[in-house]
C-alpha cells in the first residue's frame, strides 16, 4: 500500500526511527502484505482467477483506511521519542544495515 511506501521511504531518508517505522507498519489496518523471497516462491505461485469488485465501493473504503493510518503516523510522530532510538544512520554507521 502507498502509505507503508511512505513510512518505509521516511526510515530510509533518517526521517523517523526503527521503532516508529515498526508501529507505523501496523496502522490502518491497511491488509496484509505479501512477499515472495525466495526462486522457490516465484516457481510455485500462478495466476488462477480474479474477481472484479465494484470501485464505488471498495474505493472509498480502501482511501479511507489510508486517510485512518496516515493520520495515526502523524500522531505518532508529534510523541516523544525514546532515548537510544535507532535510525537508518546508526544502522550505516554500525555496518549493521541488516536488522
Amino acid at each position: 500500500d502507498d502509505s507503508y511506501f511512505s513510512f518505509s521511504r521516511a526510515f530510509l531518508e533518517n526521517g523517523i526511527s526503527l521503532s516508529q517505522l515498526q508501529r507505523a507498519m501496523y496502522l490502518g489496518k491497511l491488509g496484509e502484505q505479501v512477499v515472495l523471497k525466495s526462486e522457490k516462491a516465484f516457481e510455485r505461485i500462478k495466476f488462477e482467477r480474479y474477481i472484479p469488485t465494484d470501485s464505488d465501493i471498495y474505493y472509498p473504503r480502501r482511501m479511507a483506511r489510508d486517510r485512518q493510518a496516515r493520520e495515526a503516523y502523524f500522531k505518532m510522530l508529534e510523541e516523544t521519542e525514546e532515548n537510544g532510538a535507532i535510525y537508518m544512520i546508526d544502522l550505516i554507521r554500525q555496518g549493521n544495515a541488516s536488522i
